[in-house]
Formats: structure tokens, sequence, C-alpha cells
């Protein structure tokens, strides 16, 4: 029998609220806390600029559960551009995919806990077999790249890079005499609307922590009021919180999100993931971090450039590259990327063609772009 934390917390309730409740009590956790507690280490020294989030969106259509096929789509992605970026940048990349539970009733439905938790369940069963023991060698992973390359229009641009990753690898297995293997992606979840989300686990020596997904993902559109207003769920747990940070959120919102979810100043708790646009970046972004910085509160900052570039493809890479940009000046840390699940179409960037055009801009400068020296003035 579950323990009483995952049995009676949320048994108030009527109707199919209190069923969709039910159905989340009734399931057992899916991680152990000190899974959740590990990415939260690995994010603070994200924050510190010394690691590299890469957060991979689900591949998962709108408004199915996640198939087999969906999700080792997004962990292949997942780990082809952990490769190219912790050789561009230096630093461990941190890779945890996203999952997107089906719509209770279509793509206009709310999205309910037992579903978040049978999505959570199938992603997690594949992520964990993705990276057991036996873990997929970085050498795979690398001749996909490689594959990747050879088709692509940028090959006279990409091939350097590719060769001397293919020379790292070679000088990694002789120093180590075995091949090098890439690390086990974490998974994070959106958080639901009111007081459906599944209800935090209480373990030994205290804390507690959603049992569904390593991180919890906050969004203007899952609050079920257009705000930045986390759910008692959200203030409750320990896991990282993801935050989505878009052109319309006013500074305060943030900074009493801050006060609320990290009262205690706690490094790797809290990730702002930014939506501006390519148009709007240089404006906002400054300020913002700015505002941020001043509450000492330890955030890693990822940028997400293929949110609000939908329609102007050429502005994923600008926006991409100004959010570099722009940490470099502040002095502050650019933390993370967010790629979508697609490898990209003709005049579409995919996720891939992403990566390998900031890791050879990286590997081109004599300073990484996340740890150059700020610009004056």
């Amino acid at each position: 029998m579950p323990p009483r934390s995952l049995r009676d917390e949320t048994a108030t309730g009527t109707g199919t609220e209190t069923g969709a409740r039910t159905g989340a009590v009734a399931a057992p956790p899916l991680i152990w806390p000190g899974e959740a507690e590990d990415l939260r280490g690995k994010l603070a020294v994200a924050a510190r600029g010394e690691a590299f989030l890469l957060h991979a969106g689900s591949g998962t259509p709108p408004g199915a559960m996640p198939r087999a096929e969906h999700v080792t789509r997004q962990l292949t992605v997942l780990a082809q551009a952990t490769v190219v970026l912790s050789y561009a940048l230096g630093v461990p990349v941190v890779p945890v995919a996203e999952i997107h539970a089906p719509l209770a009733e279509g793509r206009t439905g709310p999205v309910r806990a037992p579903d978040v938790h049978r999505a959570s369940a199938v992603t997690l069963n594949l992520v964990r077999a993705f990276g057991s023991d036996v873990r997929p060698e970085v050498s795979w992973a690398h001749d996909l790249n490689r594959a990747f390359v050879a088709s692509s229009p940028e090959r006279a641009r990409y091939e350097p890079l590719t060769s001397r990753i293919d020379s790292a690898l070679s000088f990694l297995h002789a120093c180590a005499g075995r091949p090098a293997v890439l690390p086990r992606p974490a998974v994070s979840r959106p958080a639901l609307a009111g007081d459906s989300a599944p209800p935090p686990a209480d373990v030994p020596g205290g804390g507690r922590w959603d049992p569904v997904g390593h991180m919890v993902w906050l969004h203007p559109s899952t609050t079920g009021t257009g705000r930045l207003v986390p759910s008692g769920a959200a203030a409750q747990i320990s896991n990282p919180v993801g935050v989505v940070v878009e052109a319309g959120t006013t500074h305060d919102a943030v900074l009493a999100l801050i006060d609320r979810l990290d009262p205690e100043r706690c490094a790797g708790r809290l990730t702002f993931l930014t939506r501006f646009g390519a148009d709007r970046i240089t404006d906002l972004l400054p300020e913002l971090v700015q505002k941020v910085a001043s509450t000492e509160a330890e955030v890693v900052w990822a940028c997400d450039p293929w949110h609000r570039n939908r329609r102007d493809p050429a502005g994923v890479l600008t926006e991409a590259r100004a959010f570099l940009a722009l940490h470099r000046a502040l002095g502050t840390h650019a933390g993370g990327l967010h790629l979508p699940p697609h490898a990209g179409a003709a005049a579409r960037p995919g996720a891939l063609d992403l990566v390998f055009a900031l890791a050879t801009a990286a590997t081109g400068r004599n300073d990484s772009p996340m740890t150059a020296a700020p610009v004056a003035g």
C-alpha cells in the first residue's frame, strides 16, 4: 500500500477532478528523490557556468500518448547534441528530456494527473533502458552526427568540427582504454493547473519530492490563470523547477516567483527559459538578468529560440546567438538551450542545425561563449 502522503493528501474534491487525483495517488512513485536531487546539483553547476543544460522538447504529437519511436527520436537528438556541445563548450552537458501528456478532451482539454503519470512512465522506461549500466557510447551518437553533416548544405563548415571530435574520442579511448559513454538524461514534466498535480512524496530524512518527474516546468498557460503563479505543489516540492519567461512576463512577477519558490536561494532550484524572439531579446533580457542577479538567486538561464521564431527560420539562430552574446556582455552565464525534437526541413532549421552552428562558432573563438570575459562598458 502506498504511504499516506500518496494516498490521502488530495482526497478532497468532487466529480472528475476527484477521479483524476485518485488515479494519480493510487499509482506508485516513478522516481527516487535522490535522482531529482542529483539533477538539482548538476543544475547548480550550470548556474555557475561550469555545465550546460540541454533540454529536448517532446517528440510526441499534441494530444497523443508517448510512443517508443517518439521518445527514441527525442533521446537520439539529445545524445547527438550532447556530444557536439560538450566538445564545443568544454563543459559537461546536463541532458533533460521533456514529456507531454495527452490532453483529456482533445487538444483543448485539460491535462490530467493520471495521464501525466502514464506519459512519464513510458518515457522513463525508455530513458532508463537507454541509459542503463550498458549506456550508449559517444561514438554511436558521433557516427550519427557525421551522417548528418555529410548530407548538410553546411558540410564544408561542419566537417572540421566532426574531425576534431574524432581526434578527441580517439584520445579519450587511448587514455581510458574504453569508449566514452553518454550521460543518462533526466525527465521533466509540465506543471498542472489547480490542485490536480500528483501529490509530493515524503521521504526519509525530510523533504518532499514530485514522484513523476525529476524537473517540473511552470508556464503561464499551465497555471490556468495566464500568469506565473506557482501551484501549491510547485512551492512544496524540492525538485528543480523550470520557469518559462515570455515577452509579456513582468519583472515583478519573476521576482515574486523567486521569493515564493526559492526563498533559501538554493543553487539549481530554478531555471529560467526565455522565449523573447529574435526581435525582442536584446531589449528584454539584460534588465531581467540584472534584476534576478540582485536577488542573489543562483538560477540557470536557458534559451528557447524556436517558440517565437516559427515564421522566421533565420531568427532561431539570431536569438540563440544574441542570448550567448548578451550573457558574455553582462558577465553572466548562458546556461542552457531548449531543442525541438524535429530534425529540420527545407528552410526550417532543426535541432542539429542550431547545435552545429553554435558549436562551430564556439570552437572558432579563443574563448567559450559561456565563460568569456564580460565586455567593457
